[in-house]
């Protein structure tokens, strides 16, 4: 059944294969939001699956988007592995990125070994990530594994490969991210003159690429900037590395129950 169903997919995904957008620009290449998306859409079909409400046009139509998200998010999924210089498995794993268009054309089997060998990259990335010593370079392999992990589970749904050692791996390595990667936020008072009417108060966060500073700052009780709270400092702070699409992640398995 999956074999039929999945040369049924390669008929339907074929015009979305050959109409693939070309090189991302380079203001695609540093925005994480085209790498979301194709987490997203992974997610999103898993839940589908695990709902017992995936048709086999759903299914069809999902890894036509799929398809089509990777292929936007091409260049900026590889520049990031392009920075892990040392790695072995980097190659390994760009060849996977790049076989995602082949997808819907594999056999029930070659799906099936495709999924497997993802997850090892997926699982060798992460552990590159607890070993390296630059936060920047960390930053880089966190996209790479989010990426990664998002591959490895549309293959598995579309392969029919259960999840029971797989979503441990993926929380696992969300973590990972979350832990190291977390904005740390430190506050002061600000340098402006004193006077009764300002309020001013400056606060920096560490990021991967460098502290970042946001200020609270009111003149005669009205806002200029600011007020800022723990969270909304983090969520800004982090809203362009890869701690952002970890969070994410780790708060959509929480939701839907899913824990190792």
């Amino acid at each position: 059944m999956r074999a039929r169903l999945l040369r049924g997919v390669a008929a339907a995904a074929l015009a979305v294969v050959v109409a693939l957008p070309g090189a991302a620009t380079p203001a695609q290449a540093t925005n994480p939001d085209t790498i979301k998306r194709v987490g997203d859409l992974a997610f999103s079909l898993f839940l589908s699956s695990r709902s017992g409400e995936l048709t086999e046009q759903q299914l069809v139509q999902a890894l036509q988007e799929f398809v089509g998200a990777v292929g936007a998010a091409e260049n900026a999924i590889m520049s990031h592995l392009d920075a892990v210089a040392a790695a072995e498995w980097v190659g390994a794993a760009e060849h996977a990125i790049l076989e995602v268009p082949s997808l819907p054309n594999l056999s029930e089997d070659t799906l099936q070994e495709f999924a497997l060998r993802v997850a090892l990259h997926a699982r060798q990335a992460k552990q590159v990530f607890e070993a390296v010593e630059s936060d920047a370079e960390a930053d880089h392999l966190g996209f790479a594994i989010y990426a990664l992990f998002a591959v490895g589970l549309e293959a598995r749904v579309a392969a029919g490969i259960g999840m029971t050692t797989y979503l441990p791996s993926y929380r696992a390595a969300m973590e990972a991210i979350i832990n190291r990667l977390e904005p740390r936020c430190t506050s002061r008072e600000g340098d402006m003159d004193y006077h009764p009417s300002i309020y001013h108060v400056v606060h920096t966060c560490t990021t991967p690429n460098g502290p970042r500073t946001f200020q609270d700052y009111q003149v005669n009780g009205d806002w200029q900037q600011g007020p800022w709270t723990e969270e909304t400092l983090k969520a800004a702070a982090g809203a362009t590395t890869s701690w952002a699409l970890a969070r994410d992640t780790l708060r959509r398995l929480d939701e839907g129950g899913h824990r190792a």
